[in-house]
């Protein structure tokens, strides 16, 4: 039986000519792999950034919804002005009926969150990822001033039928309107704050999945808070 040993390299020339053949076979794999990872982390920010913006759409849809309620709203502070006025001069006031914010603004960030808990948007660029957190953090503002809003208005419920006031409950009004006013500045301060970061993102509003039926930009019907006035 014959065995036949691998013959030994002649001089250093062929020894780094097989060297080099093996490292850039390397090279080569590592290329490759290289190309196919970038190619699926592509794929996967497209994916994630085609959610975001959905998103982000759909938010700024809803707070679309709720500045085309703000003539609704400044006319119900400007009545319960006037009934302020008139029970703290203790003159007869009208009654009031269904006193609460006409419109609730749905605000989520589940896909950002997700997105962002699993990594993905640190595949945008940096300035995309700044410019969008801050785009979020307009709209959470929105939400807790919203939050805040609907509070106050839950809370001026109380004049709900009531056809006669005491100086508690001037004192209540007083100081919820008061409330009620800043809190519907803060939400058009968010409401303005959000369409210029839109801007900036040149992105628009859209909800093409919404159930709510509701029309953009359609005239609101605000029908008045006070009945007639009570002689009592």
């Amino acid at each position: 039986m014959h065995f036949h040993l691998p013959k030994p390299l002649h001089g250093w020339r062929e020894f780094l000519g097989e060297v080099g053949i093996i490292v850039l076979g390397v090279l080569v794999a590592l290329g490759f792999e290289q190309l196919v990872q970038s190619a699926h982390d592509r794929g996967i920010a497209q994916e994630a950034r085609a959610s975001i913006r959905a998103e982000v759409r759909e938010n700024l849809w809803w707070i679309d919804r709720r500045d085309d309620y703000e003539p609704c709203i400044s006319s119900m502070l400007s009545e319960l002005e006037g009934v302020l006025t008139l029970a703290r001069n203790g003159k007869p006031t009208p009654q009031l009926t269904d006193v609460g914010l006409p419109i609730h603004a749905k605000i989520t960030s589940l896909r950002w969150d997700a997105n962002a808990e699993a990594g993905r948007a640190s595949l945008f660029s940096g300035n995309e990822q700044r410019n969008l957190g801050n785009m979020y953090f307009t709209t959470e503002e929105f939400r807790d001033s919203q939050e805040k809003e609907e509070n106050v208005w839950a809370k001026l419920g109380f004049l709900d039928g009531l056809d006669h006031f005491t100086p508690l409950d001037v004192h209540e009004l007083s100081v919820l309107l008061a409330e009620a006013r800043y809190r519907d500045f803060r939400a058009q301060l968010d409401v303005t704050r959000a369409r210029e970061w839109a801007n900036k993102l040149g992105f628009t509003p859209s909800n093409p999945e919404s159930v709510e039926n509701m029309t953009p930009s359609a005239k609101v019907q605000c029908p008045p808070l006070t009945r007639a006035a009570s002689t009592n």
